[in-house]
């Protein structure tokens, strides 16, 4: 059972890796039709993140927000689906290694569908990769405007931020039994990959390095300290972005931390009335441990 633990761990880091590494490369491209395939290549490896995680708890084990081999290397974009090619062919012949040993047909059956998806991203890459090797060199753009010091103080501490909300909330959505609780924050954490990427490319489009790493990620464990971290995460957000717009001048950065502001407003209502509920549902004090139990004893 250990082994096949850390044998899903090993997996779910390469899936974040991959989502990292996909979302950078789409980000880099800016908007475009290529630049969407990409990013939704990278919302099924998180779906495939969630999966693994899922199935690390089922085990009795701790789920990991730890990320493996992250390969941003590469100056073109043909360069990068090299890149991009070589990391599903890793994540192929893992799962390949990996299911035979496998002996429940439920999980079997999940990490054959993984297999599948990313026989499929490796296909896209392939061909996106010949597609971009294709084309003519493209006409030297005029360069971009020199962003301001909190403009960019701004953007980096964003995607920082909403990097390390994302893992928050999808490490407590993989520890949460309630079925609804749990749903919630995996939605929250899909809308705060939305904020990463609209913070990402604006930064990207300045010319400057999308950051790889996040901030702190509160990794409570007991279901009312997980949604109350959550909930500070929110308001600390909020207030923050709400600085920024004091500090920031241009008119586009302003709007999206507007937007970003009152996305994070709602988030701390929506967790507030979760936290209420499951206070009713939960006696004080459950564990994850405790919760795991009961639902085996049910």
């Amino acid at each position: 059972m250990a082994d096949l633990v850390e044998m899903l761990k090993a997996a779910a880091k390469d899936e974040h890796a991959a989502v990292i590494q996909y979302l950078l490369h789409a980000y880099a491209m800016g908007e475009g039709e290529e630049a969407c395939e990409i990013e939704g290549i990278a919302r099924d490896e998180m779906r495939h993140f969630w999966m693994l995680s899922r199935w690390i708890v089922k085990l009795q084990g701790l789920p990991t927000i730890e990320r493996g081999f992250t390969d941003l290397g590469g100056e073109t974009k043909a360069e990068w689906m090299d890149r991009d090619v070589q990391a599903e062919d890793r994540a192929i012949a893992m799962y390949r290694a990996y299911i035979p040993a496998i002996e429940n047909p439920d999980l079997r059956s999940d990490l054959e569908r993984i297999l599948a998806d990313e026989e499929r991203h490796r296909e896209i890459f392939a061909e996106l990769g010949e597609k971009f090797r294709s084309e003519s060199p493209s006409e030297e753009t005029a360069a971009p405007s020199v962003p301001s010091p909190s403009v960019l103080e701004a953007l980096d501490w964003g995607i920082r931020h909403e990097y390390a909300a994302i893992l928050q909330y999808l490490f407590h959505s993989f520890l949460i039994k309630d079925e609804e609780t749990s749903r919630q924050l995996e939605l929250q954490a899909i809308n705060e990959m939305q904020h990463m990427g609209w913070l990402a490319e604006k930064l990207a489009s300045l010319g400057k390095p999308v950051p790889i790493e996040h901030h702190p990620v509160d990794l409570a464990r007991e279901v009312q300290a997980m949604l109350r971290a959550d909930i500070k995460l929110e308001i600390e957000t909020a207030k923050k972005y709400e600085d920024f717009v004091g500090k920031v001048q241009e008119p586009s950065v302003k709007e999206l931390l507007e937007t970003l502001k009152s996305h994070e407003l709602y988030h701390e209502g929506l967790f507030k009335r979760l936290l209420e509920r499951i206070s009713h549902l939960s006696p004080s004090g459950w564990t994850i441990g405790s919760l795991i139990k009961k639902d085996k004893e049910g």
